[in-house]
């Protein structure tokens, strides 16, 4: 067997293996995080259309709002691909609330107890879309659609240069294979050469002889071949890294701040203003409760296995404190709140009776920014609770909740 022959089996076999493998990583994270993608986008628009659902029982009366409207209309809008959102009943009607997609969601969706991304399915024209499903109130769920065409078109981009990729390498590796063996042929007559001049006795440094490049090239495609498994290894951590910061616990924070936004509203007679500070955990919530003559105003944050989960249990918590309590045992629903919803901290202010409540800060912070914030709210009595909260979002530099309660009147003229 030829040295010509014996390079073209051992390197172009090599760099077709490092190609493909290589390839392969790329098809599989480029897919993974396009899917991941997807799943967030379709999980983030469902749970925000079930949340909205589920504070508004009669939905179209809740759409007639202008304002309402707009939000839900500024909230979905933000949502790349999205095909369409339906909103199905108890009795499992479909109907579609934003989107150009079909009227009816494609296949059959059970009643989901919790947010869930769904596989790939495929509507009545053929064209593939990513569901997801979240719950709503009174056995209503809302389901999300995004479109995966582009995911696909994607995917067979990046299969289509895997595939590039492997053929230009099995091609540079045929051209290498025949330089290195003609170039280690021409040494191998020299060293027959040099040899020949060494057995008749003439003088030749050993230095010269051509087993040495041997050796440097054997020495060279091991480093080749290190290089590349610790290449490889360092793909492999930075995908493991790129997994533990990704995307969900980003996905929730974001999705928390729609979902809470600041609020300046009258409620009980009072006017309450409420800002969520910093980048607390997805959990952080606030509800406000207005019953005519009466209010309560509640901040906390909800544990949870995953972001996700913590997301979710805070919405499910706000629409349990906005209901209020079902009789006069506030502290005894509160408790039951706290431990329904994994409340790990919670701060409250009721009042009730037609009596406002006096002006004061409200917070779920650390211990010294509490302090300074009711510090500059017993200082800023002359402004209105939505300055006030404004005033310490800029000034406290804290993760966590405010909340400013006065009276109606309060800055007015």
């Amino acid at each position: 067997m030829s040295v010509r022959r014996i390079f073209l089996m051992m390197i172009v076999p090599l760099f077709l293996l490092l190609a493909g493998v290589n390839g392969a990583l790329l098809y599989a994270w480029e897919k993974s995080e396009a899917a991941h993608g997807l799943e967030n986008q379709a999980l983030a628009a469902a749970v925000t259309v079930a949340a909205f659902a589920a504070g508004n029982d009669d939905l179209a009366a809740a759409l007639a709002d202008p304002r309402r409207d707009a939000a839900l209309r500024k909230a979905v809008g933000k949502i790349e691909g999205l095909e369409a959102i339906y909103l199905v009943g108890a009795d499992g009607r479909a109907r579609r609330i934003a989107g150009a997609g079909p009227e009816a969601p494609p296949g059959r969706f059970d009643p989901p107890t919790t947010a869930a991304a769904l596989p790939v399915r495929l509507t009545a024209d053929g064209r593939r879309v990513a569901p997801a499903v979240a719950p709503a109130a009174d056995g209503r769920y809302a389901v999300a659609l995004i479109d995966a065409e582009p995911l696909a078109a994607q995917v067979t981009q990046v299969g289509l240069l895997v595939a590039a990729l492997v053929a230009g390498a099995g091609l540079l590796g045929l051209v290498l294979a025949g330089l290195v063996a003609r170039r280690i042929t021409r040494e191998l007559a020299r060293d027959s050469a040099m040899i020949a001049a060494i057995r008749d006795g003439a003088a030749d440094d050993p230095q010269d002889l051509a087993i040495r490049e041997t050796q440097d090239l054997a020495e060279a495609v091991r480093l080749m071949r290190v290089s590349v498994e610790a290449r490889q290894a360092r793909g492999r951590r930075e995908l493991a890294l790129r997994d533990r910061r990704r995307g969900e616990a980003a996905a929730a924070r974001a999705w928390r701040d729609e979902a809470f936004p600041p609020l300046d509203a009258e409620a009980g007679g009072a006017r309450v203003a409420v800002r969520i500070l910093g980048e607390p955990g997805p959990g952080a919530f606030y509800a406000l409760c207005d019953r005519a003559a009466a209010g309560l105003v509640a901040l906390g944050e909800c544990e949870g296995v995953t972001p996700a989960r913590a997301l979710a249990g805070a919405l499910a918590a706000r629409r349990y404190f906005e209901a209020g309590p079902p009789d006069s045992d506030v502290e005894g629903w509160i408790a039951r709140g706290r431990r329904a919803f994994a409340v790990r901290r919670l701060a409250w202010r009721a009042w009730a009776d037609g009596t406002a409540p006096a002006a004061g800060v409200l917070a779920l912070l650390d211990e010294d920014a509490v302090g300074r914030a009711q510090a500059y709210g017993a200082r800023a009595g002359g402004l209105r609770p939505a300055e006030i909260a404004e005033d310490l979002d800029a000034l406290l530099g804290a993760d966590g909740a405010v909340a400013v309660v006065g009276s109606a009147e309060a800055g007015e003229g």
